[in-house]
């Protein structure tokens, strides 16, 4: 997991392109790379804007079932509870899944998933 601490604009606009770089190499189209670089941004400013002590961890990943379903997963650690679920509802849309855990040794952590193939979702 490649991890990222943000002092400033410049942190944030070298994590999205380096989450726009795994989706590619795994084979993500540009829709969904421009997607996910976007994911990346949105999240990245508001864990610079709204936590005091929090970072970012990208990594690629492969479903439980086949080897071959491919994703990417973004992890925020924020240590001060800044991030609230509210505040990031416009990203939540964009994902296939999200995790959220708070605890009062290591903050909160955000996960968020999204598959090279998306899951069937029936409403």
């Amino acid at each position: 997991m490649e991890m990222f601490h943000f002092r400033g604009t410049a942190d944030v606009i070298i994590a999205r392109q380096r989450g726009r770089g795994i989706a590619k190499a795994i084979g993500f189209g540009l829709v969904d790379q421009t997607i996910i670089a976007y994911i990346i941004s949105e999240l990245a400013i508001k864990l610079n804007a709204f936590s005091e002590k929090g970072y970012m961890g990208i990594r690629t990943i492969a479903g439980c079932r086949e080897e071959s379903e491919l994703g990417i997963e973004v992890r925020l650690f924020d240590q001060f509870h800044g991030l609230s679920r509210g505040q990031i509802t416009n990203v939540e849309k964009l994902v296939d899944d999200m995790d959220m855990i708070r605890d009062r040794a290591h903050g909160t952590v955000m996960t968020f998933r999204k598959w090279l193939v998306s899951p069937l979702h029936i409403d």
